[in-house]
C-alpha cells in the first residue's frame, strides 16, 4: 500500500508549536497600496496615467521599494496595466472590459446571493454598507461612496458562505469600484442603482432566493448596459 502524503498522528506530534508569529502592522507597501488606490478611484490618477516610480516614490516620501511593490498588487486586482514599452499606468476603461467584468460578475454574483438568502442569512453587513453609501449619495464623495457599494455587494454575497464564490468575487471588488466610479463620472447612475440595491436586500431578507438572484443579475446587466453605452458616447465625441 503506498505511503500516505499526510502526516500521520505521530508525525504531527513529533515537532510541538512552541510560538506562533503575531500578525504584523500594515507594511509601508501596504499603506503606498492603499493611497494610490484611493487616488485611482477618485479620478487624481486618471485612467491611462503613466505611474513612474520615482515619481510616486517623492510624492509619498518613501523609497522605490514600497512602491514597486504596491504597483505590483495594484496590478493583481486589475487596477493598473504593465506594458513593456510604456511600463506601468492606471488602467484604461473600455467596452470590452467593461463586457468582460460584468459578466464574470454576472455569472457568479446572483448565484451567491440565491445561496445566502436560501440559508436565511443575516444580512445586517449589507443593511449596514448600505445606509453608509445612502449617505455619501449627492456630497460628491464618488470613490467613498463606490467603496461602500462595494462593501454592500460583498456582505451580500458573503452571506452565502461559500469560500470559492466569494474568493472569486472579491478578486473582481477592486476593478468594479474603478469602472463604476468612472462611469458615475460620465453619467451619475447611484440614486438609482441605491434603489435597486434596497430591492436586492430585501428580497434577500425575506427570503425570496429566486427573486434576490434575479434582481442582482439585472441589476449587474443593467450597470454593464449604461457603462457600455457611456463608452460609446464618449468614443463618438
Amino acid at each position: 500500500m503506498p505511503r500516505s502524503l499526510l502526516p500521520t498522528t505521530a508525525d504531527s506530534t513529533a515537532a510541538p508549536v512552541t510560538a506562533l508569529p503575531l500578525e504584523q502592522p500594515a507594511s509601508r507597501a501596504d499603506r503606498v497600496r492603499d493611497a494610490l488606490r484611493r487616488a485611482i478611484l477618485d479620478g487624481t490618477l486618471q485612467p491611462g496615467r503613466p505611474l513612474v516610480e520615482r515619481e510616486l516614490a517623492e510624492l509619498l516620501g518613501v523609497s522605490k521599494t514600497p512602491v514597486r511593490e504596491a504597483l505590483k498588487q495594484l496590478h493583481s486586482s486589475g487596477l493598473v496595466e504593465i506594458n513593456a514599452y510604456q511600463g506601468v499606468s492606471v488602467r484604461r476603461i473600455d467596452a470590452e472590459t467593461v463586457r468582460q467584468l460584468y459578466t464574470a460578475r454576472a455569472s457568479v454574483e446572483p448565484a451567491a446571493v440565491r445561496l445566502g438568502a436560501q440559508a436565511a442569512g443575516r444580512f445586517d453587513a449589507a443593511r449596514t454598507a448600505l445606509a453608509d453609501a445612502a449617505a455619501l449619495i449627492g456630497t460628491g464623495e464618488t470613490a467613498g461612496l463606490g467603496i461602500a457599494n462595494r462593501r454592500f455587494h460583498r456582505e451580500l454575497y458573503l452571506v452565502c458562505g461559500n469560500t470559492f464564490l466569494c474568493g472569486f468575487l472579491d478578486q473582481l471588488q477592486d476593478l468594479t469600484a474603478f469602472v463604476a466610479t468612472a462611469g458615475w463620472r460620465l453619467r451619475a447612475t447611484f440614486e438609482q442603482e441605491s434603489a435597486e440595491h434596497e430591492a436586492m436586500l430585501e428580497a434577500a431578507e425575506s427570503g425570496d432566493a429566486e427573486l434576490a438572484e434575479r434582481l442582482t443579475r439585472a441589476h449587474i446587466e443593467k450597470a454593464a448596459a449604461t457603462l457600455v453605452a457611456v463608452l460609446g458616447e464618449q468614443a463618438d465625441r
